[in-house]
């Protein structure tokens, strides 16, 4: 009887994926990296792979691509470059004809070395280092903002606020150092709105680093004191920075204020670990509902809220639409040859949850060689406990503030 039910299962399922024109032996495979464990930022590699899954299930429910369904298969990356590079390798012996997603711009660097060598279209979906696309590899796009197009506008920021003495803890990182080496050459030597000089000073730690007491009350010292602490860290770090710094009493005060930069801040985590400490605290997003909330957000912010219970960042936005945008490239070139897919890349114009995604040709500044140029700059501020992003106060673009 069991064997009579078994049959006529996959009769079915041949049945109806013959309606679809498909043979269960010719999916498309594509790939997906992400840090889904320690010591990476699980917590956006996670949401990462979920709207990466969404997207494919979508896709498929709609036909598929070239008349055949796509299979997707998620790397774990771990935050570290060494499993990045085995990473892409096991995509490319697995058959995949492109990949999308990463999180941390060390492990992106790894990667495209990969795609460069075995002609794999990699679409970069949330690791900001200019160096990623600055190489012009021609297998390699971006969605995410590369930190010189994203942090000069934060340093837009800090100039109108009239901020005057800027203090740093940099993560050791390609993303960081990048972030760090950005707000140097916008900050040092310039005046702030209200023509006043303004100093810039960071001090580089390791992402292993749990105890930032020590660079905190050297902060803390200065003379005069910091009116804002940028947290260049991302994950636990981050998080640390924040309690460590409030406990002692330098940030968030009246005279300082404490700007954690990374992704992490915007996820329940933060609250978790930093609790009341992170009332007050600024940050940053690549999106917010007073930008516009255009029916392809509210749509996808529905599903993703009904099948995770949380509100999605810019990352997961980022990760559903490189997916999308892949396999647009795909039905444009009407092949899964990978030079035929970078041309299509190269015209591709997708209305995807964040805008029209397309990508530059330009090859100067360097780093905006297949970069998306439309990604936003907005820095926000909590004001409660547990408080979403997108609850947050708008602080920047100041033209928008409610």
């Amino acid at each position: 009887m069991r064997a009579v039910k078994l049959l006529v299962i996959l009769t079915v399922v041949a049945f109806v994926g013959g309606l679809l024109g498909w043979t269960q032996e010719e999916p498309i495979i594509i790939g997906g990296v992400a840090p889904l464990s320690a010591p990476g930022a699980a917590e956006s590699g996670t949401e990462m792979k979920i709207a990466m899954e969404m997207a494919v299930e979508e896709i498929n429910a709609a036909g598929g691509v070239l008349g055949k369904p796509l299979k997707l298969i998620v790397e774990d990356t771990r935050g570290l470059p060494e499993e990045g590079t085995a990473a892409m390798n096991r995509l490319a012996d697995a058959g995949a004809v492109g990949v999308v997603g990463e999180f941390h711009s060390a492990v992106a660097k790894a990667e495209i070395e990969v795609a460069n060598q075995r002609k794999l279209p990699f679409i970069i979906s949330e690791a900001w280092a200019d160096v990623l696309t600055a190489k012009q590899y021609p297998y390699v796009f971006r969605i995410a903002p590369a930190n010189s197009l994203f942090y000069t506008k934060v340093a837009d920021w800090i100039k109108a606020i009239g901020s005057r003495n800027v203090v740093a803890i940099v993560e050791n990182t390609d993303w960081g150092l990048g972030v760090d080496a950005v707000l140097r050459a916008e900050l040092i030597g310039k005046t702030n709105i209200h023509g006043e000089p303004i100093s810039y000073t960071s001090i580089v730690a390791e992402r292993t680093v749990t105890d930032f007491t020590p660079q905190l009350l050297r902060f803390k010292a200065m003379d005069p004191r910091p009116d804002l602490v940028m947290d260049i860290f991302t994950g636990t770090g981050e998080y640390l920075i924040v309690k460590q710094a409030a406990e002692i009493g330098l940030a968030t005060t009246r005279e300082t204020a404490i700007f954690p930069v990374g992704t992490s801040a915007l996820y329940p985590e933060f609250w978790e670990t930093v609790g009341e400490y992170g009332v007050f605290a600024i940050t940053k997003t690549g999106y917010h509902p007073l930008l516009g909330v255009t029916p392809a957000i509210k749509e996808f912010t529905a599903k993703f809220e009904a099948r995770t219970g949380k509100e999605p960042t810019f990352a997961a936005m980022e990760a559903y639409d490189s997916v999308y945008v892949l396999v647009k490239a795909i039905e444009m070139a009407g092949s899964t040859d990978p030079d035929a897919i970078v041309a299509a890349l190269e015209e591709i114009k997708y209305d995807g949850v964040l805008g029209t995604i397309y990508f530059s040709t330009e090859r100067e500044p360097d780093y905006m060689f297949h970069q998306w140029p439309g990604a936003k700059a907005v820095v926000i501020q909590y004001t409660e406990v547990n408080q979403k992003p997108s609850e947050a106060l708008l602080l920047w673009p100041a033209i928008l503030r409610p």
